[in-house]
């Protein structure tokens, strides 16, 4: 008695050209490998686009933190009482 498993000569089924594996879906592809592959162009164009941005100046970010000096224009931290400049932060008081 021969005791092995039948071949069978079936369809072939296509492998993935991303990972190289044996696929089960129809347009050849994994879904999860079609989604990297997409994302893969996307990161070029993203990474060409901030090395772009990275090249030019940036301009002072005006934060919580920081007041603006209306005599020199410069920015300082919020809890200083007088820029370096001379100007006081504080009301003159009434009197």
């Amino acid at each position: 008695m021969n005791f092995s498993k039948p071949k069978v000569f079936g369809p072939v089924r296509p492998t993935c050209p991303v990972c190289g594996q044996t696929t089960y879906s129809q347009g050849g592809i994994h879904p999860q490998c079609a989604v990297n592959r997409a994302d893969q162009a996307d990161r070029v164009v993203l990474k060409a686009r901030n090395a772009a941005l990275a090249t030019q100046p940036k301009a002072q970010s005006k934060t919580r933190w920081t007041k603006g000096c209306p005599r020199c224009h410069h920015e300082v931290h919020v809890r200083l009482a007088t820029c370096g400049c001379g100007y006081s932060f504080q009301p003159k008081r009434a009197g």
